[in-house]
């Protein structure tokens, strides 16, 4: 139960961070007619997802709870990939499909890139 409890809150808390990054100032900030804010939070949540990965894997975080409350919580919570797929729905439907794929490739690939490099920090 302990750690359902943890899950819950890092997922109440994750949300409510993507929210507030998502309807912040990046939100009016449009590269490329791209929307900017949740490119932005999938990558900087990859980051620290990879961050973490590699401080459990270092042990520097042993605790199970602690691991739950950020993976499964926070960053699963703050990263979802749903918010992403509906703008680029949005895209399709305007036709916009060189903005499509850019903002794909770049969201998939600066994802991967920057959970790397978390992960390597965090080790």
């Amino acid at each position: 139960m302990i750690k359902i409890l943890f899950i819950a809150s890092g997922g109440a808390l994750g949300s409510i961070a993507r929210y507030y990054l998502a309807n912040s100032s990046l939100k009016n900030f449009i590269l490329f007619d791209i929307p900017f804010a949740i490119l932005a939070i999938n990558i900087v949540g990859s980051f620290f997802f990879g961050i973490i990965m590699g401080f459990i894997e270092s042990n520097y975080i042993v605790s199970e709870n602690i691991k739950i409350f950020f993976i499964s919580g926070f960053l699963a919570a703050f990263t979802t990939f749903s918010t992403f797929a509906w703008e680029s729905i949005g895209l399709i439907q305007q036709e916009m499909y060189i903005k499509l794929v850019i903002y794909c490739i770049a969201s998939i690939i600066l994802s991967i890139l920057f959970c790397l490099y978390g992960y390597q920090l965090g080790k």
